[in-house]
């Protein structure tokens, strides 16, 4: 970590995990630590590479870490607009 002299970002900082020798499951369990009611490591690159991805098409990116964290959240609980539980067909959209 000393070589990264407080200028990494947080894609970088798993790249030192990895080559610090920690295992995809241990890089997974630090990137989907929920401290509080703080968006995880995860949540915080998702917004990230979604914000990049937006503007690089042309259009405003505005994915909060915490907007990750909501959409997390309700696919896990089975919740949420626009969600549906496996084994059913999606609704009717068009």
């Amino acid at each position: 970590m000393d070589r990264a002299g407080g200028e990494v970002g947080l894609a970088g900082l798993v790249d030192i995990f990895v080559a610090e020798g920690l295992t995809r499951d241990q890089v997974d369990v630090v990137l989907d630590a929920q401290v509080g009611d703080a968006p995880t490591i995860r949540d915080r690159l998702t917004s990230n590479m979604t914000n990049h991805l937006m503007r690089n098409l042309g259009m405003p990116g505005r994915q909060s870490p915490e907007d990750v964290m909501k959409v997390r959240t309700a696919m896990r609980s089975g919740g949420g607009a626009g969600t549906w539980t496996g084994g059913e067909e999606p609704p009717d959209h068009h």
